[in-house]
């Protein structure tokens, strides 16, 4: 399995891609000389990266059956639970507020190249696994669970950004989490940061689908 994904580093372009883009990121922070982005921001990094090691995990293992067949549904759901992590850089914008003019034309660039970098990665990893859906569910079922979990993508930068909950607290505190998440769901900030989050999400994608499609000639219908 590691041989493989490293026959799939030495050949996807995209992939050595985000590489680049992670170590000049992470380059930035280390310059920054603050603490506090540097645990902020590589922590958020490393995690955005965790969605995308999954649906390449799940690929090879699949392709060369390795994993068995069943074992998508489950990796799919803990690729799921991991998926916020991906765009929720974005929001890391928001301690722009608190930064010095001195530094803000820096701390703008280092925050949106690791923002890049991690909506990125989730862009990927989400075009991986609707490439596994296809061969299993029609094409509108397909789009339908892609767009769904963006949706529950959205909803959970909320959780994460305003509730201050992370993608453990599943495991650790799995009751006070359903009983914050069906709070949630009654709250006009949720529901306004979950639709702003999934139309952008879902233009994104659709987007990024559209150009992977040209550049490699491969349909996803």
């Amino acid at each position: 399995m590691l041989n493989r994904l490293l026959a799939v580093y030495r050949s996807g372009e995209g992939l050595r891609m985000l590489i680049l883009l992670s170590v000049m990121s992470i380059a930035m922070v280390v310059m920054r000389l603050t603490p506090f982005f540097f645990k902020m921001l590589s922590w958020n990094l490393f995690l955005a990266w965790i969605p995308l090691m999954v649906a390449l995990f799940l690929r090879e293992g699949l392709e060369n059956r390795q994993l068995p067949r069943w074992s998508l549904w489950p990796g799919l759901a803990f690729w799921l639970l991991f998926l916020p992590n991906s765009p929720y850089i974005i929001t890391d914008l928001f301690h722009l507020r608190s930064v010095s003019e001195e530094t803000v034309w820096f701390d703008t660039m280092m925050i949106f190249m690791c923002a890049l970098t991690g909506l990125l990665a989730g862009l990927y990893s989400q075009l991986l696994v609707h490439r596994l859906l296809k061969q299993r569910l029609t094409h509108r079922q397909t789009w339908v669970v892609m767009i769904g979990c963006l949706a529950l993508t959205s909803f959970g930068v909320y959780l994460g950004r305003y509730i201050r909950l992370n993608s453990w607290d599943l495991f650790t505190n799995p009751l006070a989490l359903a009983e914050i998440i069906g709070r949630s769901l009654f709250n006009p900030i949720a529901l306004k940061l979950t639709l702003s989050y999934t139309f952008a999400l879902v233009t994104l994608y659709v987007g990024f689908t559209q150009y992977v499609q040209r550049r490699t000639h491969e349909p996803l219908d």
